[in-house]
């Protein structure tokens, strides 16, 4: 990176499906806040300089999810928690950060969800930019560019 690019987010989204194995919601809240430390954390320890914000919403039936983190040390804040037993889930994740690419923050993220949450389904998104190979647009919103981000 350039250092005009550092002042640049890495602006990423995912969407997330999976099952748990009929977990109490006090545990669920747990796991999922678990899983959003981890992300902050990863990233400040790969060099991210700031953490804009990272959120997360989950949804199990009627039961919701919200929480998000804003600090390097990955205190994660709840605005609401699972009150039910969660089964199958689907969440929106969304990672602002400054100082690394948004592969890397991509790859951080999914290797944490795939390390907390065994059984999942996920879409990583980029929300600015894109990943088309001839576009050296950072802030690149031509619809007509690939804006999945592949991590495998």
């Amino acid at each position: 990176m350039t250092s005009d690019e550092d002042f640049i987010p890495s602006a990423i989204a995912a969407t997330v499906s999976g099952s748990l194995p009929s977990m109490n919601a006090e545990d669920a809240n747990s796991l999922f806040s678990e899983m959003l430390h981890h992300v902050a954390v990863d990233c400040v320890n790969a060099g991210s300089w700031m953490i804009g914000h990272i959120k997360a919403n989950v949804r199990s039936g009627d039961d919701f999810l919200s929480i998000s983190v804003t600090t390097d040390n990955g205190n994660v804040r709840s605005r609401a928690a699972f009150t039910e037993i969660v089964n199958n889930y689907s969440m929106t994740v969304n990672v602002i950060v400054y100082g690394l690419e948004r592969k890397k923050v991509a790859e951080i993220l999914v290797s944490n969800l795939r390390k907390i949450l065994a059984d999942v389904d996920i879409t990583v998104h980029s929300q600015v930019g894109c990943e088309d190979p001839g576009c050296g647009d950072p802030l690149c919103q031509d619809e007509n560019h690939k804006r999945i981000i592949p991590v495998e």
